[in-house]
């Protein structure tokens, strides 16, 4: 990635998250970039295509995380806890972008479905090691897990309590795994966030 196109996504991402969608302006990002309209626009063919590239680079750098959780040998329920904290610690402009902007109806739905593959994918790798109770419908609780976990994300846009999402993320962990996890990889589960940022 270009160093200039980094450079916009970074300003473009501090600058949503500040002012939400709307408000924020290409001047502004350009302003924070450090770069004049004709280069914004030279990787950007406008705002929406801005916001839809940091949704995009988010959803990558999640990605990152889970294969740094995956390659610290961790079990797959417990990636999908830390996986779910370390979305919480940079939700803030995801949570404009795909709830509260007017980019949301066409974008939400694909990034929704990245991250219902993302569960799908770990409860089907959980299952696979043994994690999971006999039965457990993968493809539905995946799907419920996302409902739920976006469910934490919209109560975060209405209430400003970083620390009460944590509580609410932790509340979402103690009642799904229990009901699919073997009895003793629940015991081995922490529920609660990582001591440091993962």
């Amino acid at each position: 990635m270009s160093t200039t196109r980094d450079g916009l996504l970074t300003a473009a991402a501090a600058a949503f998250d500040r002012d939400g969608y709307v408000r924020a302006t290409i001047d502004d990002v350009c302003d924070r970039a450090g770069v004049t309209k004709g280069a914004l626009y030279g990787h950007f063919s406008s705002k929406k295509a801005l916001a839809v590239a940091v949704l995009d680079r988010q959803a990558r750098e999640w990605a990152e995380t889970r294969d740094r959780l995956q390659r610290a040998n961790r079990g797959p329920l417990q990636v999908l806890v830390d996986l779910g904290y370390a979305v919480n610690q940079d939700r803030a402009v995801v949570q404009r972008l795909l709830f509260q902007a007017p980019i949301s109806d066409d974008v939400a739905e694909r990034q929704v479905g990245q991250w219902t593959a993302t569960v799908r994918d770990l409860l089907r790798s959980a299952a696979f090691q043994g994690e999971l109770r006999p039965g457990v419908d993968v493809d539905a609780c995946a799907d419920a897990v996302v409902a739920a976990l976006v469910g934490v994300h919209l109560m975060s846009l209405a209430v400003e309590d970083p620390a009460g999402v944590a509580r609410q993320l932790s509340g979402v962990w103690r009642t799904w795994l229990p009901t699919i996890a073997r009895p003793e990889v629940y015991a081995a589960l922490r529920v609660t966030p990582p001591r440091r940022r993962v």
